[in-house]
């Protein structure tokens, strides 16, 4: 029973490090011709306290798919409080060519510092500005988290420093969660930089799991 119990600890704490990343930022417009880059591109924040690996983690967008999605590549982690983007890669040019390119879009030659940019790419994954998702597994094919939207507007990122999952619609303003007018004046919205509602730590929800097992063991041996 000892490892039953153990088990069943190392998974709650696993599925708590995985629930502290959110989807906080979606540009399904990116690939319009307003854009120099041309991508759609999302972002993954982690609200936790601890860094979680996202080795072998995916995306997928409204198939909803673990079999269907593609691969998260280049950034193998997101550290406590950080912000990843991940930018759609269609072969259309090299990843740091691509990346480069949507840091000059976005910052000219002030990128921020730990700016950090990671990319994903393969068939049927692209956005739609009409109606559209982006859902996120680990490398089990466990969904860590999604959201759904709907019709957007070219310019404007969706916003989503709430950390909600399922349909999000709010439009990202200058001066909004850190929002900011793009260095090239075509587009708004916080790529890297915001600043979402407080969540429970790794730690709390470890040890919530941990009282949890405890308080099992008693009842059982009562």
């Amino acid at each position: 029973m000892k490892k039953i119990y153990t088990s069943l600890f190392l998974t709650g704490s696993l599925l708590a490090a995985q629930s502290q990343i959110i989807i906080s930022e979606v540009d399904p417009n990116g690939s319009s011709s307003a854009t120099t880059y041309k991508q759609d591109w999302f972002e993954l924040k982690n609200l936790g306290s601890s860094t979680v690996s996202l080795v072998g983690w995916k995306m997928d967008d409204s198939s909803d798919s673990f079999s269907t999605a593609v691969a998260l590549t280049g950034v193998t982690s997101i550290a406590a409080g950080q912000s990843v983007v991940f930018v759609e890669d269609t072969g259309s040019s090299s990843d740091t060519t691509l990346n480069a390119t949507f840091e000059t879009a976005w910052f000219g030659s002030s990128v921020p510092t730990g700016f950090t940019i990671g990319n994903y790419g393969g068939s049927g994954v692209g956005l739609s500005s009409s109606s559209d998702a982006v859902n996120i597994f680990d490398s089990s094919g466990n969904a860590v988290t999604g959201v759904t939207f709907g019709s957007t507007t070219v310019g404007h990122t969706l916003d989503n420093a709430a950390g909600l999952s399922g349909a999000i619609s709010q439009l990202s303003a200058v001066g909004v969660n850190n929002a900011f007018l793009s260095f090239n004046g075509v587009e708004t919205g916080s790529p890297g930089d915001i600043t979402p509602a407080p969540e429970p730590t790794t730690l709390a929800l470890a040890g919530l799991g941990l009282a949890a097992v405890f308080g099992f063991r008693r009842n059982r041996k009562a």
